[in-house]
């Protein structure tokens, strides 16, 4: 198997909760560079890689080479029923989704997804389809953009950044980070730190380009349906608006009715369709945050299906 370059976030705890082993099967929506699938496989669990990363996905085909029970499929985990029909599944025991941006996505100046390196104004996982942020920053019109960097950014001065892109694309169109960066950091008052902001503002690009946070509604929502009964879900959030949507989930069908209070009776018949294995969202330790900065800022949630 080829050796994964990253370390995966939260393995013993994601493991314990998905427990796999012989004869189990699981979808991995996010393979990356399969560091949570090669110990899924390690327990003799056979996995179902999804990645829209073209890299990823060579990367898996790569490792199923020599993996016996890895199956790759090039499709976002919005699509994991029709990965499984793709690979003959009928349903699998867990499914694991390690949301966000991995660290060789970041390291690659290709994709443009970090500010601090420069490269075209991309930010796509499938730089085969789709719109690129460049796009993006040089057609919406301007209260379009500033509701975007506010709503996937949740940045306060989405406003005037957006109003100081518009006039620089009437200059000339912006396609590279660092003239991205270079107008925003020229945006920011006297001693506001330049690093937050570029990071929010660069993921609300991301999430805008991916269609990320209309994705993962659509992924839960399949969440029961492919997963059989005593099976489990392990879902890390990198941010807040990701970590909301699937708390929310859980939420909502760990319940028998999710009628409106007020109503005296319930008339939604809603039945509970899961079990929470975590009461709040788990954390990395300190020692972990150590070993792995990128594992700061995940969190953790994880429920049994009934």
């Amino acid at each position: 198997m080829t050796d994964a370059p990253h370390i995966p976030v939260l393995r013993d705890e994601t493991l314990s909760y998905l427990n796999p082993g012989p004869g189990k099967r699981f979808i991995d929506g996010t393979f990356g560079f399969g560091g949570h699938s090669r110990v899924m496989l390690e327990t003799g669990a056979e996995v179902l890689g999804l990645d829209l990363d073209g890299v990823a996905f060579g990367v898996c085909e790569k490792m199923a080479e020599k993996a016996d029970g890895l199956h790759c499929c090039r499709i976002s985990f919005r699509h994991m029923s029709e990965a499984l029909k793709q690979n003959g599944w009928d349903k699998v025991d867990g499914v694991l989704l390690d949301l966000g941006v991995s660290s060789w996505q970041l390291d690659d100046p290709s994709k443009g997804f970090s500010y601090r390196s420069e490269g075209p104004l991309d930010l796509r996982f499938n730089q085969d389809q789709g719109l690129t942020a460049a796009d993006l920053v040089a057609t919406l019109p301007e209260a379009e953009l500033a509701d975007l960097i506010w709503r996937w950014g949740e940045e306060r001065g989405s406003r005037r950044i957006a109003r100081v892109l518009v006039n620089a694309r009437k200059e000339a169109p912006i396609e590279t980070t660092t003239q991205f960066k270079n107008l925003i950091e020229g945006t920011l008052p006297r001693g506001v730190k330049s690093t937050p902001v570029l990071s929010r503002v660069f993921q609300a690009l991301r999430i805008a380009v991916n269609e990320e946070l209309e994705a993962l509604p659509e992924a839960l929502e399949q969440l029961t349906k492919v997963i059989r009964p005593g099976g489990s879900f392990a879902i890390m959030s990198y941010h807040s608006l990701e970590d909301r949507l699937v708390k929310r989930f859980i939420d909502r069908e760990k319940r028998d009715c999710i009628c409106p209070p007020e109503l005296p009776v319930c008339r939604c018949n809603h039945k509970a369709l899961l079990k929470p294995l975590t009461r709040k969202a788990v954390k990395a330790s300190a020692e972990e945050e150590k070993r792995n900065p990128r594992s700061r800022s995940a969190r953790l949630r994880a429920a049994t299906i009934l």
